[in-house]
Order: structure tokens, then C-alpha cells, then sequence
């Protein structure tokens, strides 16, 4: 079928449609509906049409002839955002010493053999799996074909684990930088049903320049140039990891010499406080809104005096004087003593103590002005992670806290990006290759390689846009993976 008979069966549809609403016009719905459906199927005839017809071209090209043999012809379909799109797709047989079976048109268009998804189909699956559960996700695109909710969830485990990070042109000169870090308490899902369900934590890091007022809101900030980082990570050398990532991008987004102090702020949580061993020049700070917490609950162990209790634990935080830490213990001894409560006081007692310098840094230093690491763990993890009743695999819960931080740093448009760096990760583990050391590169990197290599190839196919003039020819501007 040609471009001018799918025009054709367009422009009936539409005409057929428009009858019928014209007969009841208050059924605008069934209008709509039926519009969308029509134009869908339109578009996913005429993808298919190019395909083949690129699939033709290749077959019919001189040059291809004295490289491979045509080996069988059959059809192809995939799952896009329009719909089922179903290609002629010919498979040939090397005649190199390295032989083998290839489709050239697959290998053009960056399409796996098993690949049942168009790019873009694959980013909206990820992208409604962001935000609601795999079982939703399913009903996002058009198809005719079984889409489960273990599909979904596989594209989600198959992301890649680690994206590098692009190099700014020009890197930012600024004087401080703010780390703040938490983390998400996810419930583990097994298969077994009679083994109990433990929990494990996504960890949660963000830095950004400075905060600022929103315009409209009296008392709300918002970060500035945040960038975020989530995942694991698991034990000490996972957590070395998640901190030279931070690193990483600090160095490749910002002129360090400049740079003065990178102000790291949580709970006091081991592995957020070792991040302040491996930031360069980096001073951690206890998070106030924890200190806050901390204090109201043994405050309210001394019921008619929790009042009194709590004035009296902010002077002594606030304290100049010397030996302020020891008075600090003493009193929080008294506390004790009486408490309704003893453990609350004990542990407002620890936090301060093991954490005297961050916190007395934190109520000093002006330029640390709070921490909003509880909230955003809340709209960043837990929201899709653990706010419902819902069980992970540790896989699962690392790739969605990935997912949900790259699409706050990149924007939805920027998981394209994602989808294709994980399929050429996957590319080189089926291939074996995965485990050769290579140098880090980045997704503009990749593209400028592959370019290169089919630069020599890709005048050497021309191809004419179905329907059009042969002024109109263009070269496929694509890759062809030959060797």
C-alpha cells in the first residue's frame, strides 16, 4: 500500500467520523475517540511503509549485493506509541570470513531481534511507571499485543545502573555548594510466601547552590540548579560509590578551584556523614529539622516542665561558654532521671553528643539556612517506593530511585537518552563484551562514534520518501554496523 491510499483511508475515516456526530452532536466523546483511533492507525501504517521501504532499498542497493546474501524476507512488528507497526524485514548472510546472519535494516535503525518496542513506546512505559504501578503502565500505549505487568517491569530492571554524567562547557564558578542527603526505608518483596518481609533503604542525595524565594509565597525557597542522586548502594564500598558520583559531577559541573566549602547536611546517619571523608573540602552538618525533633520529644518526657526543658536544651546548644557540652550531658542526665520517657531524652542525648561539632555548626554558620532532605525523600522515593503498601526487589527499588532522580535532573523528554544508553549497554552483554575495560563515555560520545564509523556508508544508500519528488531524495542519516 502506498502513501496515497493510507491518505485515503485518513481522509475517510475522518469524513465517516464527522457524519456520525454530525447525526448526534452531543456525542462528542465517541468524535474524539474515534479521530484518535484513525489518526493512530494511520500513523502506524505509515511507519510501517517507510520501514519497508528503507528495508527495499538496502535489498535493491548494488553495494550491499557483494557484502551479503539474502538469506529469507519475512515480516516484522513492534510495539510503538501509535500501535502495532509491522515492517517487511529481509535477513542476510554475511559473505565475510566472519560470517553470520544479520538484518541491516534492524542494525540501521538500532533495533535488537528481540526487541518487541519502539524507543518511544519504551519511554512512555518508564515514564507512566514513574509515577504509578506496573499493572497501569500497561494500558499507556495502543497495542493489540499482551503488554504485562512483568514487561514493565522488566524495562525498568534493564536500565542501566549508571549513567555518566555530561562535562559542562563552561564550568559554573560559585563559592559554596549544599549536599543534602536521606534515605527511603523500602518493604523487600519476596517470592516465597512464608518467609517475612524485610525492608532495606534507597538512599537519597541532591546537591544545589543556593535557595531562594518563590515568587507569590511569603515563607517557600526553592533549590537552585539542583541535581539529584538515588539508588542502594549497599555497604561501605557501594556508599564510596554514590559519594565519588556526587564528586563526579561537582568536577565535571563546577570550577572547584573557585570553590570554598560544600556544606553536607542530613540526620547524622553513618553514610551520610562519610561523605564529608570523600567531598573535597567538604564539613558535614547535622539536619535541624531532626535536632528539632529530637529536642520536642524529650522536651515533652518532663510534661509540666517541657516548656522550661526545652528553652533550657537550645540555650545550652546555643551556649558560648566553655565546657557547653559537658553541661549539656549533665542536664540531659537530670532529664533522664525524671522522664516519663527515659529513652526519648537518651536519644536526643546521643544525636547531640555524637554529633556536637555538626550541630553546633549548623545553628552558627549563616549560610546554612535548613534542611529539606525529609521532604524530598518523601516526593522523590517514597511517594512511588513506599507510601502505599507495596513490596520491591532490591533491583527493582534501585532502578525506579534511579529512574525518579534522572527524570527530576533531565526532564521526561531526557529519558530517550536513558532508554538509549541501556540498550546499547545491553548490546554489549549479549555480545560478551561487557566485561572489557573500556573508558567512560558518555551517550554524545557514543553517537559521534557510531556516526563516524558509517559516515563512509550511509551516501552509499539512497533512499526516496514515499510519495514525494525525486527532488526531495535524502540520504539515511543512520548507522549501518558493518565490519
Amino acid at each position: 500500500m502506498d502513501i496515497v491510499s493510507l491518505l485515503e483511508l485518513l481522509v475517510n475515516g475522518l469524513i465517516e467520523a464527522e457524519a456520525k456526530f454530525l447525526d448526534n452532536p452531543k456525542d462528542f466523546y465517541s468524535l474524539e475517540k474515534t479521530v484518535k483511533s484513525t489518526t493512530e492507525s494511520f500513523s502506524a501504517a505509515f511507519l510501517g511503509e517507510v520501514l519497508s521501504g528503507v528495508n527495499k532499498q538496502i535489498y535493491d542497493c548494488s553495494w550491499r549485493r557483494g557484502r551479503y546474501k539474502v538469506q529469507r524476507n519475512a515480516k516484522r512488528t513492534i510495539i510503538t506509541s501509535v500501535g502495532d507497526v509491522t515492517f517487511d524485514c529481509t535477513y542476510y548472510k554475511r559473505l565475510t570470513e566472519e560470517g553470520g546472519y544479520v538484518s541491516l535494516l534492524e542494525d540501521m535503525i538500532g533495533l535488537d531481534k528481540h526487541e518487541r518496542f519502539s524507543e518511544e513506546a519504551e519511554v512512555l512505559l518508564l515514564t507512566e511507571a514513574l509515577k504509578t504501578s506496573y499493572q497501569e503502565a500497561t494500558r499507556v500505549l495502543p497495542s493489540k499485543q499482551c503488554i504485562t505487568k512483568t514487561t514493565v517491569m522488566n524495562k525498568v530492571h534493564q536500565l542501566a545502573e549508571e549513567v555518566a554524567y555530561e562535562s559542562a562547557e563552561e564550568p559554573k564558578q560559585v563559592d559554596y555548594l549544599f549536599v543534602e542527603a536521606d534515605e527511603d526505608h523500602v518493604a523487600e518483596q519476596h517470592g516465597d510466601n512464608t518467609e517475612d518481609n524485610k525492608s532495606f533503604i534507597s538512599k537519597l542525595v541532591y546537591v544545589y547552590e543556593c535557595k531562594q524565594a518563590v515568587e507569590g509565597y511569603k515563607d517557600k525557597r526553592e533549590l537552585v540548579n539542583s541535581f539529584y542522586f538515588s539508588g542502594l548502594y549497599p555497604g561501605k564500598d557501594g556508599n564510596d560509590k554514590l559519594w565519588k558520583n556526587v564528586q563526579d559531577y561537582i568536577n565535571k559541573s563546577y570550577d572547584v578551584d573557585c570553590l570554598k566549602r560544600v556544606f553536607i547536611s542530613g540526620d547524622g546517619a553513618q553514610w551520610i556523614k562519610s561523605g564529608a571523608d570523600i567531598l573535597d573540602k567538604a564539613l558535614f552538618c547535622a539536619d535541624k529539622f531532626h535536632l528539632m525533633k529530637y529536642i520536642n520529644h524529650a522536651a515533652a518526657q518532663m510534661l509540666d516542665e517541657k516548656d522550661i526543658a526545652k528553652e533550657e536544651l537550645w540555650h545550652l546548644l546555643y551556649s558560648k561558654k566553655t565546657k557547653a557540652k559537658e553541661r549539656f550531658e549533665t542536664y540531659t542526665n537530670q532529664m533522664i532521671a525524671s522522664a516519663k520517657n527515659p529513652d526519648k531524652v537518651e536519644e536526643l542525648k546521643k544525636y547531640v553528643l555524637g554529633n556536637w561539632a555538626a550541630v553546633r555548626r549548623t545553628l552558627r554558620n549563616k549560610l546554612i539556612n535548613g534542611c529539606s532532605a525529609e521532604s524530598h525523600v518523601s516526593h522523590v522515593l517514597s511517594d512511588r517506593l513506599s507510601s502505599r503498601p507495596m513490596g520491591w526487589s532490591q533491583t527493582g527499588a534501585d532502578r525506579m530511585s534511579k529512574l525518579r532522580c534522572y527524570e527530576r535532573n533531565y526532564g521526561r523528554d531526557g529519558i530517550i537518552n536513558l532508554v538509549r544508553v541501556s540498550r546499547e549497554e545491553r548490546k554489549l552483554k549479549a555480545t560478551g563484551t561487557d566485561c572489557i575495560p573500556v573508558k567512560e563515555v558518555t551517550l554524545r560520545e557514543i553517537k559521534a562514534e557510531h556516526y563516524d564509523q558509517a559516515k563512509s556508508y550511509i551516501d552509499r544508500l539512497q533512499v526516496h520518501i514515499p510519495g514525494l519528488t525525486a527532488k526531495k531524495t535524502a540520504s539515511i542519516r543512520t548507522q549501518l554496523k558493518l565490519s
